[in-house]
C-alpha cells in the first residue's frame, strides 16, 4: 500500500486530489486537516482508505509536534494549503504574515522535516503564474508579480504597496514564487525524492475567494466557473485534481526532479526563470527558511 499526505484537503483543489489518489484501495491517503467538521464530512464521501490527522499549518509548534510524531514511509507529500487575504494583515500566533507563513514556510518545514521519511517518494508544491510579473491573465486580476526582498523582511509583513489590497496581492504571488524556487532547490540539494511545482491555472469556485465580498465571491463562485473557461489558463479543480494525482502517483511521469508543471501535464510557460532558477536565490531562500523554521 502507498502513503500519500494532503495538506488544504477539505475543499478545492486538495479534496479533488484526495478523490483521485484515494480512487486506487491500494492507496493510504491522509488528509492534514484544520477543520475537524468539514474533514469528517469528506472522510465520509470518499472512502476508507481515507485518513484525517490534525495540523494547522499556521502554527509551528504544530508543525513540528506533527513532524515528530510522523513514523510511515511516504510515497507521496502534496503541499497543497494555501491562504490568500484582501482586506487585512493577518499574522500567525508566532508573529510571522499568515500568508507567506502557511504558503510558503509550513510547506517548506513539512517537506524537510519529513525528508527520512520521502525516500524514493515525490513532493509537490503548488505554483502560480501570479508570481510572474507582466502575466497577462495575473495582471487582469491585480496581480503585479511577486515582490521578493528577503524571507526575514516577508514574515514580518513588509511591503512597498500602497494599498492594503494590493500587499495582499503581493504577499499570495510572492508565496507562489517562494513555493517554485523551493522545489527548484530542493531538487538541486537532494536525490533522496523527487520535487515538482503544480501551476493549476485558474480555477473558479474555489475557496481561495473567501476573504473578498459577498458580492465578489458570488460572482467567483456562479458566474465564473462558467464563463472562466473563456480565459486563456482558466481551468477546473477536477482537472487540476487529477493532474496533481498523476505528478505524484503515476509509475513513471516524463520529468526530473525540479520540473514546473501546468495543469495540462506540460512544462509550465509561467514561469518567471530570471528568478526561480537563480542558485543565489534558491540558496537564500533555503537558508533563510530554515532559520525561520528552527526558531
Amino acid at each position: 500500500m502507498k502513503t500519500f499526505l494532503v495538506t488544504g484537503a477539505t475543499g478545492g483543489l486538495g479534496l479533488e486530489i484526495v478523490r483521485n489518489l484515494a480512487k486506487d484501495r491500494d492507496n493510504k491517503v491522509i488528509m492534514a486537516i484544520r477543520d475537524q467538521k468539514k474533514g469528517l464530512e469528506a472522510k465520509q464521501k470518499i472512502g476508507n482508505n481515507v485518513e484525517l490527522l490534525q495540523l494547522d499549518l499556521s502554527q509551528l509548534s504544530q508543525i513540528c509536534a506533527f513532524i515528530h510524531d510522523w513514523d510511515t514511509p511516504l510515497d507521496g507529500l502534496i503541499n497543497n494549503a494555501g491562504v490568500q487575504f484582501v482586506n487585512e494583515t493577518s499574522f500567525t500566533p508566532d508573529g510571522f504574515e499568515k500568508t507567506i507563513a502557511v504558503n510558503h514556510l509550513a510547506a517548506f518545514m513539512l517537506t524537510v522535516g519529513l525528508k527520512p521519511y520521502l525516500t524514493g517518494g515525490r513532493v509537490l508544491f503548488i505554483g502560480s503564474s501570479t508570481h510572474k510579473p507582466n502575466d497577462l491573465l495575473a495582471r487582469a486580476f491585480g496581480f503585479r508579480g511577486a515582490q521578493y526582498t528577503s524571507i526575514e523582511e516577508l514574515v514580518q509583513g513588509k511591503s512597498n504597496a500602497k494599498s492594503i489590497k494590493q500587499k495582499n496581492l503581493d504577499r499570495y504571488a510572492t508565496s507562489k514564487l517562494l513555493n517554485t524556487i523551493t522545489c527548484v532547490e530542493l531538487a538541486r540539494r537532494y536525490n533522496e525524492f523527487s520535487s515538482f511545482v503544480l501551476d493549476p491555472g485558474l480555477m473558479p469556485g474555489t475557496g481561495l475567494a473567501r476573504q473578498q465580498n459577498r458580492v465578489v465571491q458570488f460572482i467567483w463562485k456562479n458566474i465564473m466557473p462558467i464563463f472562466g473557461f473563456f480565459l486563456p489558463g482558466a481551468t477546473s479543480t477536477r482537472r487540476s485534481g487529477k493532474t496533481a494525482a498523476w505528478i505524484i502517483s503515476a509509475p513513471n511521469i516524463p520529468y526530473n526532479s525540479g520540473e514546473i508543471l501546468f495543469y495540462n501535464r506540460k512544462p509550465d510557460t509561467h514561469v518567471w526563470k530570471e528568478v526561480v532558477f537563480n542558485e543565489k536565490i534558491g540558496k537564500e531562500v533555503y537558508e533563510d527558511s530554515m532559520k525561520l523554521g528552527s526558531q
